[in-house]
């Protein structure tokens, strides 16, 4: 195959292309930022208005959506404790206390950052290692996706060393949520008690702005006697990260780069994984990892460039295989059969200019999402300026609204509102929502998965320990779990 660099870059740098890239970039940072809405809702919405534009333009705008949707989540979880995506959970742990310091300019530009450097992290891989890495993705079946899902779990021990019990009891309790529904098997309904509306099971967005947003509703109207807590503390800082500052944050943001661009990779895995998975690195292996949970730049930046290493790394499959990664890439699949370029072993043979023009785009849609929101930071922070008594029932109406949304049902709106109530009693019974949420998602992928493996073993459980790529994931739980108990009990003696 040979490549035309002034045809691509002539690609990439037509006006359409630029103009597209803005528009998606900006687009999907508010769709991002608004709890409920994502990037891949964007993408879906704006689907049709592409498909009269050329490839170029039309697959990076739509893929601007998409980069721009997974760094919005995390404007909200900073500035009012509410993540916009799930993908943004594990932000909030640092970015909000960060927020109510009055550095939510800082923690944003943070985030921002570490974004950006995930972003191009993972075109980078997308741009010089699609083909191979999607041969290596072949080897994953059912046991590599079982284990995988376990070596999730095991985070549970990084993020509640204090309160360990009770993160498993939240953790198994998201597991048991996620069951709710259709037997994937059988077909047999579980835990659905006759109710229609939980054949198909409940799905993720009414549970994070349940346990996050409504949660932090009723935390207001508990505190409403002591004011707004967020004027209690210092007045807005217009701060920027230190010299030292963005050396400790280089180290998480590369860590949580290379996590992503992994996870994406593996089909179906998600952002939400990236996340996590990157934060408990930090608590593990973190110079600062006793401070995390406090505000510190480094709890933003290991899962903020984590969930967007995942964005462009998501397509290698696609791309190469015709396998979406996540949720986004089987958007933008539909946007490539539109444009006529089927996803698979001969899309680079036959598109080639067009795809690394495309490509290119990708990597550079992070550097215009870095301009678009800096210019745009003041403007973002003024919401720490907004009353509780005025945010707060706007942000109801915002997290019912999204609630709706997601599939237009309203049993979501009462869904939210149900999980919403028994996230608030967990927060009474210091029961860690974290976990929860970590549970819900992987859980679906252990239990598919495990009895996949069993019906490939004829009920044999020997499968996960005859697998290379079993054995390794079994060996990083292994060490995942000891590192973390050694680092517990150093940092509790110090």
């Amino acid at each position: 195959m040979e490549l035309d660099f002034g045809a691509i870059f002539s690609l990439l740098f037509s006006w359409q292309t630029l103009l597209g890239m803005l528009f998606g970039t900006a687009v999907g940072v508010i769709f991002g930022s608004i709890p409920g809405l994502t990037g891949v809702m964007a993408i879906a919405i704006f689907l049709p208005f592409t498909f009269s534009m050329d490839a170029t333009a039309a697959l990076v705008m739509l893929f601007s959506c998409f980069a721009g949707g997974c760094f919005g989540g995390s404007i909200t979880a900073v500035l009012i404790g509410t993540p916009g995506t799930s993908a943004a959970a594990a932000t909030l742990n640092d970015g909000y206390p960060m927020g109510l310091r009055g550095e939510g300019e800082k923690a944003i530009t943070t985030a921002l950052a570490a974004s950006c450097v995930g972003g191009v992290v993972s075109a980078l891989v997308l741009l010089l290692f699609a083909p191979v890495i999607a041969k290596w993705t072949l080897n994953f079946a059912p046991p590599e996706y079982f284990m995988l899902g376990i070596f999730g779990i095991s985070v549970i021990a990084g993020l509640n060393e204090g309160n360990m019990l009770m993160g498993l009891v939240s953790g198994l309790a998201g597991i048991l949520v996620a069951l709710v529904g259709m037997d994937p098997q059988s077909g047999v309904q579980r835990f659905t008690f006759g109710n229609l509306n939980l054949y198909s099971g409940i799905n993720i967005m009414p549970v994070v702005l349940g346990m996050f947003a409504l949660v932090r509703i009723f935390q207001s109207f508990e505190n409403r006697k002591d004011g707004d807590p967020r004027q209690k503390t210092a007045e807005l800082k217009h701060s920027r990260l230190t010299g030292e500052e963005w050396k400790c944050c280089a180290r998480p943001a590369l860590t949580g780069s290379v996590i992503g661009s992994i996870i994406g990779i593996i089909p179906a895995a998600g952002t939400d994984i990236a996340a996590f998975i990157a934060y408990n690195m930090e608590k593990t292996f973190g110079k600062r990892r006793d401070q995390l949970g406090t505000g510190i730049p480094e709890g933003i930046a290991a899962p903020e460039a984590a969930n967007n290493a995942v964005t462009a790394s998501s397509l290698v499959p696609l791309l190469t295989l015709g396998i979406p990664g996540s949720g986004g890439a089987a958007t933008l699949l539909g946007a490539f059969m539109m444009q006529g370029l089927a996803p698979g072993p001969y899309l680079f043979e036959k598109n080639g200019n067009v795809m690394y023009a495309i490509m290119f785009g990708f990597l550079l849609t992070n550097v215009m999402m870095y301009i678009v929101v800096k210019l745009s930071m003041r403007m973002f922070v003024q919401v720490t300026r907004v009353p509780e008594n005025i945010l707060m029932p706007c942000l109801f109406t915002i997290c019912m609204a999204g609630a709706y949304c997601g599939n237009g049902a309203k049993f979501d709106i009462m869904a939210t509102a149900v999980i919403g109530i028994l996230a608030y009693l967990m927060t009474l019974l210091n029961i860690p929502m974290i976990p929860f949420i970590l549970g819900f998602v992987l859980g679906p992928t252990i239990e598919v998965n495990f009895r996949k493996a069993l019906i490939m073993s004829n009920g044999s459980g020997s499968i996960f320990f005859t697998r290379p790529l079993c054995i390794a994931f079994i060996i990083l739980t292994v060490v995942m779990l000891a590192a973390t108990k050694i680092m517990n009990r150093t940092t509790a003696n110090q």
